[in-house]
């Protein structure tokens, strides 16, 4: 991996979660959409593993949260040149209160890089 796609990750994984604090989920998520494809062809498992560790070490900047961590990737496969989009969905938990969690569609399979079995229980809501 290149020096200059490492600072990508570190750069998304910096910008984007203030992109998701700062503006409305609806306007990061049509920013993400216009990003364009030019980035390194890296194998997705690893930017997954690279957005993991750098979301998990900022801890005293921000909390890592699937939905930080689904824009991120999202973010770096579409420059990669991956068909990946976001996807939030709901559940009512064991003591009624509502759940929800992010995951990533790419290249047709949905959930990408989290086991099958993590979203099952959630109902979509929509696509970004």
């Amino acid at each position: 991996m290149r020096l200059r796609t490492k600072l990508e990750i570190v750069t998304a994984c910096a910008a984007v979660p203030c992109a998701l604090e700062l503006f409305s989920a609806n306007r990061t998520f049509a920013w993400l959409a216009r990003v364009p494809a030019g980035g390194e062809d890296v194998a997705p498992s690893l930017l997954a593993f690279h957005v993991d560790r750098v979301l998990h070490r900022g801890h005293w900047i921000w909390r890592h949260s699937c939905l930080r961590r689904a824009v991120v990737l999202a973010l770096l496969l579409r420059r990669a040149g991956h068909d990946a989009r976001v996807v939030i969905g709901v559940r009512r938990g064991d003591a009624g209160a509502l759940e929800a969690h992010a995951w990533i569609a790419c290249d047709g399979a949905e959930p990408f890089l989290e086991p099958a079995d993590s979203i099952n229980t959630f109902q979509p809501l929509g696509r970004a």
